[in-house]
């Protein structure tokens, strides 16, 4: 009897604390099954930051001379605002300018020789080709009678006249004949004007001529140094007295268009997949504080290359590979070119 009490009571506490562990177990069950599923967050995408050189809008130009020589004159200087068609600087162009001259005397020349082959004889020079024909005739006429009487007068009577005479006048007569018919071509060709060929042998020496001024004038105008568009002078390289050659070229001054900015940035290979034409775009650099410069992407080139622009953050990396992407700035803010930026391209799509 004392050993089934004790027994019993022990089956007694486990049977109640299994019971309250039952009734646990089903209460955290119903817990889990009463209480509403918690709705998934999805996180909002970020823009894609990334590092951005100030540029002006297409390459800057590099202006040099045609011509090798010293630089007599710079008028632009650092800076400056030039138009399409300024004149920049200038070579001494003293032998050139001689060249030029003379060239235009040989053109002169050559104009003056066509014109008379052209025109011909004037009217009075016919005239008087004419009058020397006519005198010539008369004299060959008077030579011939002369000698016509020497002939008869040597025949009549041969001891009347010297045989030696009687040749002297035969050969005046002979020559003067000889004369006459000079003369009346002469006068027919002065007539007939200057023959075709050496009209046409004129008029190609005028040609020449005037391809040998225009040679002159171009290599004058290499001298001179002009602005190819409008733009802004960002570098002088080179003073008055200095040499320039051609071979190799010598760069004078560069020329910009900062009235139109561009930023060309650099995005990590990882991130080239977030970025595309026509995507919004804000650049800040500190220089401004929190000031905001928009813009939007305009192009994206189609090759990774190294990375170029430096950043101040030493834990950046420098040896991994970039896509360039231009970002052409909206408004006419005057930033300095080459200005390091940092600028936010916003998401694709709306978050896609």
């Amino acid at each position: 009897m004392t050993t089934t009490a004790p027994r019993r009571s022990s089956r007694t506490k486990l049977t109640a604390a299994g019971a309250i562990a039952a009734l646990a177990v089903t209460g955290v069950v119903w817990s889990q099954r009463a209480a509403p599923a918690a709705p998934s967050v999805t996180a909002a995408p970020t823009a894609l930051v990334a590092p951005g050189l100030v540029e002006a809008q297409g390459e800057r130009i590099a202006l040099g001379f045609e011509a090798a020589g010293r630089i007599v004159e710079l008028i632009a200087a650092e800076g400056d605002a030039v138009a399409a068609g300024q004149v920049l600087a200038r070579l001494d162009d003293r032998i050139a300018r001689a060249r030029v001259a003379r060239a235009e005397a040989g053109l002169a020349a050559a104009i003056a020789r066509r014109d008379l082959a052209v025109r011909g004889a004037r009217p009075d020079e016919r005239i008087a080709a004419e009058a020397e024909a006519r005198a010539a005739a008369a004299t060959a006429h008077e030579r011939a009678l002369a000698r016509g009487r020497a002939d008869a007068l040597h025949a009549a009577n041969a001891d009347a006249v010297a045989l030696a005479e009687v040749d002297a006048v035969r050969g005046q007569a002979e020559a003067a004949e000889a004369a006459a018919a000079a003369a009346t071509a002469r006068a027919a060709l002065v007539r007939k004007g200057t023959r075709a060929e050496l009209v046409a042998e004129a008029r190609a020496a005028v040609a020449a001529a005037t391809a040998e001024l225009d040679e002159a004038r171009a290599l004058l105008d290499q001298h001179v140094l002009r602005a190819p568009r409008t733009g802004v002078i960002v570098r002088r390289l080179h003073e008055v007295g200095e040499h320039v050659t051609t071979m190799p070229p010598t760069t004078v001054l560069i020329l910009a268009d900062t009235a139109h900015l561009e930023l060309r940035v650099e995005v990590d290979e990882t991130d080239v997949g977030r970025v595309a034409v026509g995507q919004a775009a804000t650049a800040r650099a500190l220089a401004y504080g929190d000031r905001a410069f928009p813009g939007k992407v305009v192009r994206v080139l189609g090759e990774l290359g190294r990375k170029t622009q430096r950043l101040d953050d030493p834990r950046a990396r420098i040896d991994t590979r970039v896509l360039e992407v231009v970002v052409a700035l909206d408004g006419d803010d005057r930033l300095p070119l080459g200005l390091r930026m940092d600028v936010a391209l916003a998401p694709i799509g709306g978050g896609q």
